[in-house]
């Protein structure tokens, strides 16, 4: 299978969102072990594959790759450092954005 970056993909609108889970859903299904890692042939950083592992939409992820990572947890509104981890991605009032998983807010 071939290397792609999916995100620029959907940024560009050279995909919809449902057609950016269903090129996942191919990779992920067909790659084998002699292929590169997924994150790799899908074009997704560390931080971006972090996300969509917890749960964040393509869209979002797409997003913030464009725009920049929300850098404020929503909770506590402290700062976040998102390459730095520590983070769950969540929808909070209809917007995603990030929050600390040991939240001083929740504790």
């Amino acid at each position: 299978m071939e290397k792609r970056d999916l995100l620029d993909e959907l940024n560009a609108n050279r995909v919809t969102p449902e057609e950016a889970e269903q090129i996942y859903d191919l990779y992920m299904d067909n790659l084998t072990a002699a292929d590169p890692p997924v994150v790799e042939m899908l074009g997704f950083s560390k931080k971006e594959w972090t996300a969509h592992a917890h749960g964040a939409p393509f869209t979002v992820i797409g997003e913030w790759r464009k725009c920049g990572w929300p850098d404020r947890c929503f909770l506590c509104g402290q700062r976040i450092v998102s390459d730095d981890y520590g983070w769950f991605p969540r929808e909070d009032e209809g917007k995603y954005g990030l929050r600390h998983i040991a939240c001083p807010k929740v504790a």
